[in-house]
């Protein structure tokens, strides 16, 4: 604290005793501000300095009581002026004594300087400085003392008091110096640190920027180069080198650009094309070396011209799209296969509704032919060969994976003997046929439809090869662990678990190039009108279905031969065979719907001549009005799937909409993909595949019947019996129209 440019240090006095605290007021106040002016009068001579301007000024603030004093400390550290100097009496009169009131302000205030003042010895400086620490900041002042001893004491101790005070701000400043620049030091060693890491990912950045480059230009994956005005490759990249079959770019600057032709098959003027300055885009070039497989790609060219307007060189890429080819005929491929499946199933339905005609007709004859045995003989010959057609059927619709495929374990030998007996009679006198059949164990899990099919067209296909010339045609069973046989392909396992069915000729033989292609379908070597090309690839489809492979080995000149490796069964399985259900007569009124009038004409003729009473409908719609008009006339309706205007489903959807408790039973030619887990779910009872058969049709409905109870036509008429009810509406009965 400062006034007029001199230092004024605040005092407390501390004594119960005016006198005393007079005294310290004259001492330190008055008295200093006498000798100031005695100092002044007899000073040195004008310009010599002042020595009473370093003397310091006191403000004493007088207190009687300890509280007061305390109370006094406390205010003057709240408004920011703290005492200097606390002279403290150690006795007084009334209340805490000066040691109580030198406690309290210590507590306050650890800087200011306290001296205690006293008469008495009964209290010792030890007991002082252990009860108003620190030792340093306390002194002992025995009364009387002397006014130059008490001003003396009060100017040194507040000179240490403004002293500590300066060195307290001094290091206070130094301090908060210290943390700024240590403050500012770290930021700039964040800032560095930033820095280095934002250059070191620059630096990295820059790197990989350096490495995708010099990768895009070495291993790019079209073939690019530049070639002189003769078309020889000049330079080059790695990826050219490899479309064209070379082992390093150095080695592909010996490449042609007249080895290359137009995908339409002409030479193609690329050169002259080149030589007028033109850009080429998008060209379809082959490639052809040797007895490879060509190279289909796709080339741009820009001709570079030269001052005198003549060639300079030519700049271009090519890029390999082979495999992009094999997956455009494979998808083409695909969409022939869903063609011919969607045929398949238009065929299995109009062919099974021709077999159904047929053979229903004939198990109507057959009926009434038993007193003729030549007839029966002739009906019977007729149901043989509308069975095979029916199993024809069943064989397109499981190539085009319309119906489902049966397996179960069957003796290959006796199937391969059947076929070979069956093909025997159409192969030219020419063809001599040998079987070698080596193994006991022949058991496979197959369906023996399919294995017919298998024989029948690896044997045709050799047949065709010998139709000319002539030749022999082995056919060859055994296992496929046997020695001196073609390996098994990769993929299947262990050998010992399959057998081999080979089928070889001494025919013409095929290049590898055709080798490669026998299995696609539609592929053919052979003249219009002679094949289809997909005989082998049945073959393959049907062998890939058993979880087996084949494979071909055949040589220009000197014959083929067909491996297939089918799985080995582990037991013959032999399927319990029903005993033909006993057909008992059933009564019952049945609506018969087909759009095919001979069909309707057969079934209701078969139902007929079991005791069954059938009204025949051909189209769905009226079949729908008759019902509805007559609901509790019928006792079973029975439908085809595939007609006009509405289908069997859609028919039978409607019918259960008026009663829900009719049985209803759908005949279809082909599966449609309509499981009877489906039909049952939507409330059809049963599905029966065309043709229809006697036996099947009448034990189908007649069990359908029973398990209903008896008959609607039966409960009416026992009603009618002296019950003395009405007759029902059910004795007006529609007439049987077809």
């Amino acid at each position: 604290m400062s006034a007029d440019g001199q230092t004024v240090f605040r005092v407390l006095a501390l004594d119960d005793e005016p006198g005393m605290l007079t005294l310290y007021r004259d001492i330190l106040c008055v008295e200093a501000e006498e000798a100031s002016v005695l100092e002044a009068l007899f000073s040195a001579p004008e310009g010599a300095p002042d020595p009473g301007q370093d003397r310091p000024q006191f403000e004493v603030t007088l207190c009687a009581q300890a509280e007061a004093a305390v109370d006094r400390v406390r205010e003057a550290l709240e408004q920011g002026r703290p005492f200097a100097v606390a002279l403290m009496d150690v006795r007084l009169a009334e209340g805490p004594d000066g040691i109580w009131a030198a406690e309290k302000v210590r507590a306050m205030d650890r800087d200011v300087e306290i001296v205690m003042v006293t008469a008495y010895a009964d209290v010792t400086l030890r007991e002082l400085n252990l009860r108003i620490p620190p030792p340093e900041k306390l002194l002992f002042l025995h009364k009387p003392f002397r006014p130059q001893e008490l001003r003396q004491l009060a100017t040194s101790l507040c000179s240490k008091w403004n002293t500590e005070s300066q060195l307290r701000e001094l290091n206070a400043t130094l301090t908060q110096r210290v943390a700024a620049s240590t403050r500012e030091l770290n930021e700039a060693n964040e800032q560095l640190r930033r820095d280095i890491e934002e250059r070191a990912q620059v630096m990295r950045r820059l790197q990989a920027s350096e490495e995708r480059y010099r990768v895009l230009f070495e291993e790019d994956i079209t073939g690019n180069f530049v070639a002189g005005p003769d078309g020889i490759i000049q330079n080059c990249n790695e990826s050219f080198a490899r479309l064209f079959g070379y082992a390093s770019a150095q080695e592909a600057r010996a490449f042609d650009f007249r080895s290359l032709e137009s995908a339409q098959g002409d030479s193609g003027p690329l050169l002259d094309l080149a030589r007028d300055g033109r850009k080429l885009r998008d060209l379809e070039l082959v490639y052809r070396k040797g007895s490879a497989s060509p190279v289909q790609l796709i080339g741009s060219l820009d001709g570079v011209l030269g001052p005198d307007g003549g060639l300079k060189e030519i700049r271009g890429y090519f890029h390999d799209v082979t495999e992009r080819r094999k997956l455009e005929e494979q998808l083409r491929q695909a969409q022939k296969m869903e063609a011919l499946g969607t045929l398949a199933g238009g065929i299995a339905h109009d062919f099974n509704n021709i077999l159904g005609v047929i053979m229903g007709y004939a198990e109507i004859v057959l009926t009434g032919a038993a007193k003729d045995p030549g007839l029966e003989r002739r009906v019977r010959e007729i149901l043989a060969a509308g069975s095979r057609a029916r199993d024809l059927v069943n064989q397109i619709l499981n190539f085009s994976r319309q119906a489902p495929q049966e397996r179960h374990s069957l003796k290959l030998a006796p199937l391969i003997k059947e076929a070979l007996k069956l093909l025997r009679s159409s192969l030219p006198a020419n063809i001599a046929m040998r079987t070698d059949l080596r193994t006991e164990d022949d058991l496979v899990l197959a369906d023996p439809t399919q294995v017919h099919q298998i024989l029948l067209n690896l044997c045709g296909n050799a047949a065709h090869a010998m139709r000319e010339s002539g030749g022999g045609l082995d056919v060859v069973l055994t296992g496929a662990s046997e020695p001196g046989g073609p390996p098994l392909p990769a993929g299947l396992g262990d050998d010992r678990f399959y057998l081999r069915l080979t089928v070889r000729d001494t025919g013409h033989g095929m290049p590898p190039d055709v080798q490669e292609r026998i299995f696609d379908p539609f592929f053919t070597t052979k003249k219009p009108g002679e094949g289809t090309g997909m005989g082998l690839a049945v073959v393959h489809g049907i062998v890939k279905r058993h979880d087996g492979a084949v494979t071909v080995e055949s040589e220009p000149g000197k014959g083929t031969a067909f491996h297939v490796f089918l799985p080995r069964a582990q037991a013959l399985e032999r399927p319990v065979e029903a005993a033909e259900p006993v057909l008992l007569p059933t009564k019952g009124r049945i609506l018969f719907v087909d759009d095919e009038k001979p069909l309707v004409d057969i079934g209701r003729e078969m139902l007929e001549g079991f005791g069954f009473e059938v009204v025949a409908r051909t189209s769905s719609v009226e079949a729908l009005e008759a019902f509805r008009h007559r609901s509790r006339d019928f006792d079973l309706v029975l439908s085809d799937q595939s007609m006009p205007n509405m289908t069997g489903v859609e028919l039978a959807r409607e019918i259960l909409r008026i009663r829900e408790d009719i049985p209803i039973v759908l005949c279809t030619g082909f599966s449609e993909g309509l499981s009877l887990e489906r039909l049952r779910s939507m409330g059809i009872a049963d599905c029966i595949m065309k043709p229809l058969l006697k036996r099947q049709l009448v034990e189908c409905v007649g069990r359908l019947l029973r398990r209903g109870g008896e008959p609607k036509a039966a409960k009416a008429g026992k009603a009618g019996k002296g019950g003395g009810k009405k007759p029902s509406g059910r004795s007006r009965r529609a007439p049987r129209n077809t």
